[in-house]
């Protein structure tokens, strides 16, 4: 379910702007008792991550409630795996020749399966599946860590804050298959094969500008992605609205921390500018110098 939900948080897109350098930012003023914490997750790296920034925890520890993109319980593995399944066909049957010639090689390859374990699945869950193989091959976790919007729900459970979800998996599911053709599907997924090592390249590029906390490259690598501004629009912006709806009211009732997908705290819809623009103080808290 993560690596289903890093694609459209990590295939990435962006605008120049002046974001400061940091994952971790203080909602304080316009009222509020205490303050708030957004964090930018990404999500295939683990607890062990933040469990070298003494600040992100202690984030977490002063607040009283968890807010994720999505409540993360069994709940959303059904409808999941129901949007990621083809209906009356199959990939090999969907994909041309040449692009299910290049994608079987790759999975043989790079992880030593038959593409034909995967021949239930649409395109655009098979190019997720190809970048958490990247990422675990050549960027391992270790066995028994969890992967951080999980960890932190995780957290709040044992410890008996509440867990609140800004959407509907409903809500999710639409915006990263809903508005997708399978005939732009089938664009996406050829890109993702364009280049050899294309992958990996990407990965880590992306590795590097989020563990520096490089907002502002993270935003630029978005941008050269090969999703269209208007796909981007829906997967993103849309998305930080819904979201901007109901984020005042639950600082205002409680201290929450909010942890969601980097790329949804930056640029002009992003949660921290729209956060300023109604009047709170969003500061970036110094992660590097702990």
């Amino acid at each position: 379910m993560a690596f289903v939900c890093l694609s459209f948080n990590t295939i990435l897109f962006a605008q120049k702007s002046n974001t400061g350098n940091s994952i971790l930012w203080k909602v304080t003023g316009k009222g509020l008792q205490k303050p708030s914490y957004l964090f930018g997750t990404y999500h295939f790296l683990s607890n062990a991550f933040v469990d070298t920034m003494p600040a992100i925890i202690q984030a977490y520890k002063t607040t009283e409630a968890v807010v994720g993109e999505l409540v993360m319980d069994s709940s959303i593995q059904g409808p999941m795996i129901e949007a990621s399944v083809l209906k009356g066909t199959t990939l090999q049957k969907v994909l041309p020749d040449t692009l299910y010639t290049k994608a079987s090689e790759w999975f043989k390859q790079e992880a030593g399966l038959d593409l034909g374990k995967l021949d239930q699945l649409n395109p655009i869950t098979v190019m997720t599946a190809a970048l958490a193989i990247t990422q675990q091959k050549y960027f391992p976790n270790k066995p028994g860590e969890v992967q951080l919007d999980t960890y932190f729900q995780s957290e709040a459970k044992k410890d008996g804050k509440n867990i609140m979800g800004l959407e509907t998996i409903d809500v999710q599911i639409k915006a990263l298959f809903g508005q997708l053709t399978m005939q732009r599907q089938i664009e996406l997924l050829n890109e993702t094969f364009k280049e050899k090592d294309g992958l990996k390249q990407l990965i880590s590029i992306m590795n590097t500008a989020y563990v520096s906390q490089n907002m502002n490259e993270l935003q630029q690598l978005m941008y050269g992605s090969s999703y269209k501004p208007e796909e981007m629009k829906i997967l993103l912006d849309d998305r930080n609205n819904n979201w901007m709806q109901q984020l005042p009211k639950l600082m205002k009732e409680q201290s929450v921390f909010v942890a969601v997908g980097a790329l949804h705290l930056v640029g002009k819809k992003g949660l921290i500018n729209q956060l300023k623009e109604q009047g709170y103080t969003v500061t970036p808290v110094n992660l590097k110098n702990q």
